[in-house]
């Protein structure tokens, strides 16, 4: 396989935040949401200036946004000329949306700043150089070379916010037929279950799952968990969020990507919502764990260490929502679950979202790859 000196060899030591973006005049903003928000504080923080914001058609309109106005992308051009840093300031799934953007990058600097979704802290230079031991524990620590150098891609990307670093992708099921079809998965728990979408993935994908413990905080998203499951006996809804301790916790809803425990949006609002763990909903057994739980996965590992311990399930944990959760999160689970097969993989998206990691004890049955 290859190896991290390799893979690495040629990742910046230095990122765009350290330099500026490398001493641009001209730099504008495309989007005006909470990642916005974030990437402006970001760029006061590292003392670079925005010049301007753009939307997308049909999202202009006629406002303001932290005292700029939104403008077309043509007005951009016509006010500042060709010579143009974009920092993309939102996700999307839409093959449309990331043509555009596509295309804006064939033409001009086109960044994606890294800002995490969930709590504070920036990956720039100086973290690059802090961690490395870290970053070569989990790049070993990883089964496939096409999991080393999604790794690589995630750490380059950190540095660089470049289109280019995201072109790794594979569909979710497929990712699940090739890792888990020869996984004796019965009961699974998943831990963000939104409207029942990850639950239809697996119990397509595997067809040994007899039941799946689908959890969700959201009150009006539950319903339609709820809705989902009513037509499917094998899941069982649950209104609840996962943590290390059952109790309550104050909830930010704004349904997106900023929605969570340690939610941060400016235009959301705040719901007090039930927190279970792992280990209480299904009594230290189970076979498959999988958390996308908005920024709390590594509370609700803890909260699933007896399962874990007891049951060694087969693990999918996101890695996106906190700067350090690409890192810290896989060291984790190689504590809980030593002696597993660990791979990396994601879906197509932008930005470096839905990096989920994919943890199958040895004494599970896999399909060689």
């Amino acid at each position: 396989m290859i190896s991290f000196e390799e893979a690495f060899r040629d990742v910046p030591r230095t990122s765009y935040w350290d330099t500026k973006f490398d001493g641009a005049e001209n730099i504008v903003l495309y989007g005006t949401g909470n990642g916005a928000d974030k990437i402006i504080d970001a760029c006061e923080k590292y003392g670079i200036g925005i010049k301007g914001v753009f939307a997308s058609a049909g999202f202009v309109r006629d406002r303001v946004f932290r005292g700029m106005k939104v403008l077309s992308f043509d007005d951009v051009v016509n006010k500042f000329g060709q010579n143009l840093t974009i920092l993309v300031c939102f996700g999307s799934t839409r093959e449309e949306v990331m043509s555009y953007i596509s295309g804006l990058d064939e033409k001009y600097d086109v960044r994606f700043p890294e800002v995490p979704l969930y709590g504070g802290g920036i990956f720039d230079g100086e973290t690059f150089s802090r961690i490395m031991p870290d970053l070569e524990k989990v790049f070993e620590s990883l089964s496939d070379d096409e999991s080393r150098l999604l790794f690589r891609d995630a750490v380059e990307f950190r540095m660089t916010g470049r289109m280019k670093c995201l072109s790794r992708t594979e569909k979710v099921r497929e990712t699940l037929i090739k890792l888990f079809s020869d996984v004796p998965d019965r009961t699974a728990v998943d831990g963000g279950a939104i409207r029942g979408d990850s639950a239809e993935d697996r119990l397509v994908s595997l067809p040994g799952i007899e039941q799946i413990i689908a959890c969700e905080p959201d009150p009006s998203t539950y319903k339609k968990l709820s809705e989902f499951a009513a037509a499917d006996r094998r899941v069982i809804p649950v209104g609840c969020a996962l943590g290390e301790r059952s109790g309550t916790a104050k909830y930010v809803s704004s349904g997106s990507r900023g929605s969570g425990i340690d939610g941060k949006n400016r235009r959301a609002r705040e719901k007090e919502i039930t927190v279970s763990t792992v280990d209480e909903l299904v009594d230290g057994c189970a076979d498959y764990i999988k958390l996308d739980v908005e920024g709390s996965e590594k509370e609700a590992i803890l909260g699933a260490e007896r399962t874990i311990k007891n049951s060694r399930p087969a693990l999918s944990v996101s890695l996106y929502h906190r700067t350090l959760d690409f890192v810290e999160l896989p060291l984790l689970a190689a504590r809980l679950l030593p002696y597993s097969r660990t791979y990396l993989r994601r879906p197509r998206c932008v930005p470096m979202w839905d990096l989920t990691l994919y943890v199958i004890p040895e004494e599970k049955t896999v399909k060689k790859q």
